[in-house]
């Protein structure tokens, strides 16, 4: 089994899906499923953007792709047929879009559907889901939100991590959970002053408890990989551009997870032609045109 994981994505689900389709077609192997550390950017064309959003996409109008894969005309894409995404949300998120589709699932589903067809998904704060597929089966929990900051006042609730959240998932203890996907990371990485933001306790004592296989988080654009315990904790870059120059797409921010009965690898998608790419050259790795039989390049 094949699991993307993906870093802050700020809409920019095109450059997400050709970048995984070309991985998909180079390598000839597929990729079952993906995840995404928070920060999706779901603002559909109705949503009340954050100014942090409003500013940056009128930069970068990407950042509001997320209404395009979540509505009834999906473009196609270079992963045709596309696998499930399934996301914790950030702290960049249409809050109030989210809480109307999370009332509408049922309560007992761990995961509910923010895209028209079916195909992207947010993951319950606090919940363990279960992805199974050829006999594998893969406890996938989140925690979502950023640890909270005294200084910052009018949030929607949901843009703060909630530490009963986490500490319902750590209670579950050990062998819960095979992977952790949150927005902020755990406290104790990067020291007490990076960014001004030193991470969540309350993410650590996840880890802790349930000792996980593998721990991936966001938020802060910084790559690196730690030890809590005997999880590997992995610090994810974005899935988008630097801002200058040709505008190349930011190194980071994909990995892959091969998972074969419990044996475990973690790679980097960092190949020649993901590095040298551009927000304008990506889009001449193929042409996707859809049929009746599916998609062709």
């Amino acid at each position: 089994m094949n699991l993307a994981i993906i870093g802050d994505v700020h809409g920019h689900l095109a450059l997400m899906y050709a970048v995984l389709g070309r991985w998909q077609k180079e390598t000839g192997r597929r990729i079952d499923l993906i995840l995404q550390c928070g920060d999706m950017g779901s603002f559909l064309p109705t949503s009340q953007l954050d100014r942090a959003t409003k500013r940056w996409s009128e930069q970068d109008p990407e950042e509001l792709g997320f209404g395009e894969f979540a509505g009834d005309s999906v473009p196609p894409t270079l992963l045709d047929p596309r696998p499930l995404v399934v996301f914790i949300p950030g702290n960049h998120e249409d809050f109030v879009m989210l809480d109307e589709r999370e009332k509408a699932a049922r309560p007992d589903q761990s995961t509910y559907s923010v895209s028209n067809d079916g195909r992207i998904h947010a993951l319950r704060s606090g919940r363990v889901w279960t992805f199974a597929m050829e006999g594998e089966a893969i406890r996938v929990a989140g925690i979502s939100g950023i640890a909270r900051e005294p200084h910052r006042k009018g949030r929607h609730p949901r843009y703060y991590l909630s530490e009963a959240d986490a500490l319902r998932l750590a209670q579950a203890g050990p062998g819960s959970v095979d992977i952790l996907i949150s927005h902020d990371g755990p406290s104790g990485l990067f020291g007490s002053d990076y960014r001004g933001m030193a991470g969540s306790d309350a993410l650590r004592l996840v880890i802790e408890e349930t000792s996980p296989k593998l721990a991936f988080f966001a938020h802060y654009d910084r790559e690196g990989e730690w030890s809590i315990g005997t999880t590997r904790v992995v610090g994810m870059g974005k899935c988008g551009y630097v801002p200058s120059g040709s505008w190349p797409i930011a190194s980071g921010g994909f990995a892959i997870v091969s998972w074969k009965r419990g044996s475990v690898s973690v790679e980097r998608l960092a190949s020649d032609w993901v590095v040298t790419a551009t927000r304008f050259s990506w889009r001449r790795w193929g042409r996707p045109v859809r049929t009746k039989s599916g998609t062709m390049f």
